[in-house]
């Protein structure tokens, strides 16, 4: 299939899902950029469309209401009361005439007549809404209705305030208006807009061209045009059959509200205009709508309707710098600079006009009157109602859109959580494991401490026993038996040697022979263990003892004491 062939059908396609003729005739118009080949392509593949659709039903449904001979009005043709000026307009089942009133007042009007061929039960009935939901009307902002009848041929036209204007972004670019301007202008359309769903009406197709803007003595008003897809709220238009079909999209795409595009009348209420009002807010500070028409033109009808439910637009101040070469001049059609634009939109009309844009409209300002009353709030420099969505909202609109990704990715970290987790508790248990076992070799180490100093104190209490064993056989003389106490296994060498020397000092003392005893005692200074003064101090000899202190200090000093001394009546009667 050829590109040419695919545009076709893409253009065939959101057209045939317009049930407006004179939007699908505009969009025809816009997406087709003067290609009248094409045009005349799509057309037929749309009339081909409608004869099959119609093949198989009643002819009666979609018959003309009388027999027309199919020649359309002229200028200079008079219709009642009114005579044909000039053809200011063409939809797609309408035609709007400059008309002159005769009577009872001569002043000029606008007349909307349906155009031969198109007098359809269908067309009849939203043609009879649309002059209905005008005549419910009395506001400045909103065109007013004054007559209405059916030609000779009968078919129904309608008279209104002939409005001398153009639409409002076109106006506002022309006369070079500030943002503060552009704003202020803004709040009356709203005003507008919100005296109209007072009355009941809802207009479901807000865009610059059906708001025109005129000068009353100098001074710019907004005129809103153009109910012919309007939507009653509480009451009844009209006494014929009107009712949107399921699967038909009514409104322009490119400032549609998400719920529009779900092909359901059913279910559209006032914050449908809401959402419409924001897009042209959004267009009247940035130059641009959020849905590019590029986009549209270029995109299925299936995708497009995704489009306009799903996607989020961008920051009407991040869309001022994004723009390239025309970010300057947009900027200095509204006296300012693209940075300083920037910087103007960002905050708190950021925030107001994404208010407006949110897919979910239950988060949208409740009313234009709420949503005028908010901008005035910008201007007279008091806070605004609007804030940014939080990080919560923002993760289930994302979630939301990314499913697949978020559960794929959801997986992903669970799985390097569980990961993580288990790593650690192996850490951690090594660490405790590292510890309880650097504890138990501190305990371990501490008993062993404790265990040593028990046989310490064990081992030099069994050797105080001993040596007061051994020193009470030799004081009664059992001599031979003292010395096997000392020969018994379990004792060291170097206390075997000084107890040894120590009982033959006492045996030599005992037998009156004290200088051998101090000459056996100096050869102990070679050996300097500890149980030697704790085995004298088991002698129970006065003699001895002093004798014994030789093995520690020198013996010439104590010689001379030690011989003079005299055993104790104590060590007599051991003797004895």
């Amino acid at each position: 299939m050829s590109q040419h062939q695919r545009d076709e059908e893409r253009i065939f396609h959101v057209a045939r899902g317009l049930e407006n003729s004179d939007l699908r005739q505009e969009y025809l118009t816009q997406i087709c950029e003067g290609d009248q080949p094409l045009r005349e392509r799509v057309e037929a593949l749309l009339d081909v469309h409608e004869k099959e659709q119609t093949f198989l039903k009643s002819q009666t449904v979609n018959e003309p209401t009388v027999l027309y001979s199919g020649v359309a009005e002229k200028v200079g043709q008079q219709i009642g009361r009114y005579k044909l000026l000039q053809k200011i307009g063409e939809g797609g089942f309408g035609v709007v005439y400059m008309a002159e009133q005769s009577r009872p007042l001569r002043r000029k009007v606008a007349l909307k007549v349906i155009k031969p061929g198109m007098d359809t039960s269908a067309v009849i009935a939203r043609f009879e809404a649309e002059r209905q939901a005008l005549a419910l009307m009395d506001h400045p902002g909103i065109a007013k209705v004054f007559d209405g009848g059916t030609t000779d041929s009968g078919r129904p036209y309608f008279v209104m305030e002939l409005v001398k204007g153009i639409p409002v972004t076109e106006f506002c670019d022309e006369n070079r208006f500030s943002v503060r301007q552009r704003l202020k202008l803004f709040t009356t359309i709203c005003r507008a807009i919100q005296h109209a769903h007072q009355k009941g009406v809802i207009h479901r197709d807000i865009k610059p061209s059906n708001v025109l803007v005129t000068l009353h003595d100098g001074q710019p008003v907004p005129k809103v045009i153009d109910f012919g897809v309007s939507k009653a709220i509480s009451q009844q238009l009209t006494e014929k059959t009107l009712f949107t079909a399921h699967g038909q999209m009514i409104g322009t795409p490119q400032y549609m509200s998400p719920e529009q595009a779900e092909m359901s009348g059913l279910d559209i209420d006032t914050r449908s205009d809401v959402y419409s009002l924001g897009i042209l807010l959004y267009e009247l500070l940035t130059g641009v709508t959020p849905l590019d028409p590029e986009q549209i033109r270029n995109t299925a009808f299936a995708e497009l309707q995704r489009l306009i439910r799903e996607d989020e637009p961008v920051h009407p101040s991040r869309r001022c710098s994004t723009q390239g070469e025309q970010s300057a001049t947009i900027a200095a059609k509204r006296r300012t600079d693209a940075r300083k634009l920037g910087l103007l939109l960002r905050g708190e009309l950021d925030w107001v006009i994404m208010k407006t844009l949110e897919k979910d409209r239950n988060r949208r300002y409740e009313s234009p009157n709420a949503l005028a009353t908010d901008v005035e709030n910008f201007l007279n420099d008091e806070t605004v109602t609007a804030c940014p969505p939080s990080i919560v909202y923002r993760f289930k609109k994302f979630s939301h859109r990314n499913k697949t990704l978020l559960l794929t990715g959801g997986s992903i970290v669970m799985l390097l959580f569980l990961s993580t987790v288990s790593l650690w508790t192996l850490y951690v248990a090594e660490e405790n494991a590292k510890k309880e076992a650097v504890k138990a070799q501190v305990e371990a180490e501490m008993a062993r401490g404790q265990a040593e100093e028990v046989l310490k104190v064990n081992s030099d209490l069994r050797r105080q026993q001993m040596i007061a064993i051994v020193f009470s056989l030799a004081a009664s003389g059992q001599e031979n038996q003292a010395h096997q106490q000392i020969q018994q296994p379990g004792i060291d060498d170097d206390v075997r040697i000084a107890l040894t020397a120590m009982l033959n000092a006492e045996i030599a003392s005992i037998h009156g022979d004290p200088l051998e005893a101090v000459r056996i005692l100096e050869g102990l200074n070679a050996h300097k263990n500890d149980v030697i003064p704790q085995a004298l101090l088991a002698i129970t000899g006065p003699t001895i003892v002093t004798l014994s202190c030789t093995a520690f200090l020198p013996h010439r000093l104590l010689t001379k004491s030690c011989l003079s001394a005299k055993p104790c009546s104590g060590w007599t009667s051991n003797r004895a």
